[in-house]
């Protein structure tokens, strides 16, 4: 008699295979927008970043010498190894593929739930329009984003079954995540709380909570303890003249999330919503018996705000909380997921939430584009083209920062000979006053129409815009005609 198979699963196959695609696009994309946001001009951090590189002698210096929280080490060795006269777009190629990278394994944490959950996690952080940004420049937020997913996915998989092949993923992430930027900090101490919850929850010996604390976690911690003896304990902070409270920008950052739109009314809405989000993720992993809220509860909330804290910064800017954002958007998954799940009229909800979420990134998204992050090329070919003489003499609100910038982007002077003017120099007056302000803070310019510089009038003849959270808004103002001489 013939064997009878059963007859093949039509509808999880076409499932798949309408899956697939969907996700492929999805990456194809998020990759796309990012390649597109990296090609604009350098900003003030990338510029630096470079100039710090070029003046050591070895790349081991990096870890060793340079102690500025604007060095970040992996991002810092490639800046090294490119060179000082590189494309703006093969500077930042390293933060375009962590930024793909980090949207892929976006899909594999949600993957480990089901279909649904990979498939929202990827649309939302394919197309967030912070990670969108900090995923095409020269920095070390993504790479810190990727390996913090990454570490993710290694120790969910091993505190499921423990190998050392999945120590050793974990550890290796680990070690790389803190080589991009300290704030994978965050990411070590939730992991340790997992890990000890998991163990405990099992009624785990000593020895083996202290085997698997020290193949996971051993590696990491020396790594950090070294990094604090050779750099951190002197590091300085080299952030701008704008303070702002750390709960202030932690709500921001929570708003920035979903994709805030400017206006501060919804900024706080969007701030409300992101709460409730994170409630109900926590919550239904709760109710799952999931113990990885430990996780999700520590790296959103407990350890970026109390390591903030330790840090005593003066200023602390919404990129610190990067990681929280990209772990807020993947617990966000897991709620449209279980949304997905409840019917027509959950799909429904799920289609508004994502309506709304593409609509307030897409627009930054577009400011992206359309202004990168700052126009600075564009500003001294401005001031190069419209000078009265041949010399473009240049004051500025700023006698680091400014001239730092003129001095890379000067060959946007079209051969004119520029002269840059120091404010302790004593008093002059420069045909050129540049002001500048933080991406965050108010785009009005800091003088109506006059400003005035050893008793000369300037007038106001050009805005540079910048997108939101990265750049810096350039006001260019001219000295009046016939203002030679002093106002009295």
């Amino acid at each position: 008699m013939k064997e009878e198979r059963p007859a093949p699963n039509r509808s999880a196959h076409r499932t798949c295979f309408q899956f697939v695609p969907a996700c492929a696009a999805i990456l194809a994309l998020a990759t796309a927008l990012r390649i597109r946001g990296a090609l604009n001009d350098l900003w003030l951090d990338e510029v630096w970043s470079l100039k710090l590189v070029s003046g050591i002698s070895s790349p081991w210096q990096i870890f060793t010498g340079l102690h500025l929280d604007n060095n970040h080490y992996l991002n810092g060795l490639w800046l090294y190894f490119a060179g000082p006269h590189g494309k703006a777009f093969w500077y930042r190629a390293p933060s375009i593929v962590a930024g793909a990278g980090s949207v892929a394994m976006a899909g594999l944490i949600g993957r480990r739930r089901n279909g649904a959950a990979a498939f929202f996690a990827m649309l939302l952080t394919g197309f967030s329009y912070a990670l969108v940004l900090y995923s095409s420049e020269a920095r070390g937020y993504a790479s810190a984003v990727f390996f913090s997913f990454l570490a993710f996915y290694a120790l969910d998989l091993y505190l499921e079954r423990p190998r050392w092949q999945m120590a050793a993923l974990y550890s290796l992430s680990a070690l790389l995540g803190l080589a991009s930027h300290l704030i994978f900090v965050s990411v070590l101490l939730s992991s340790i709380a997992w890990s000890v919850w998991r163990m405990d929850s099992i009624h785990a010996s000593r020895g083996q909570m202290a085997r698997c604390l020290f193949s996971c976690q051993a590696a990491p911690a020396l790594f950090l303890a070294w990094l604090y003896f050779v750099d951190v304990r002197r590091m300085a902070e080299g952030g701008g003249k704008a303070r702002l409270s750390l709960l202030e920008t932690y709500g921001t950052a929570l708003a920035w999330a979903l994709g805030t739109p400017p206006p501060d009314a919804m900024k706080i809405l969007f701030c409300l919503v992101s709460v409730v989000i994170l409630g109900a993720g926590l919550r239904l992993l709760w109710r799952e018996r999931t113990d990885s809220f430990v996780f999700f509860a520590g790296v959103i909330v407990v350890f970026p705000i109390l390591l903030a804290v330790v840090r005593h910064a003066e200023t602390v800017y919404i990129r610190y909380f990067i990681i929280s954002i990209a772990f807020l958007l993947i617990l966000a998954s897991f709620v449209l997921a279980s949304l997905y799940h409840q019917g027509p009229a959950g799909k429904g909800v799920c289609c508004l939430l994502l309506g709304v979420y593409f609509a307030a990134n897409g627009w930054h998204v577009a400011e992206l584009f359309k202004y990168g992050r700052g126009e600075y090329r564009e500003a001294i070919h401005y001031m190069a083209g419209h000078s009265h003489g041949a010399e473009v003499s240049i004051d500025s609100d700023n006698d680091f920062q400014v001239p730092l910038m003129l001095d890379y982007y000067a060959g946007a002077m079209g051969g004119k000979k520029m002269e840059y003017r120091l404010k302790k120099s004593g008093p002059w007056g420069a045909e050129w006053l540049v002001c500048q302000k933080e991406s965050f803070e108010d785009p009005a310019p800091p003088h109506a129409r006059f400003a005035e510089s050893a008793g000369c009038q300037y007038e106001l003849v050009k805005t540079c815009p910048t997108a939101p959270l990265s750049g810096l808004r350039w006001y260019l103002y001219q000295k009046r005609a016939g203002a030679d001489q002093p106002a009295r």
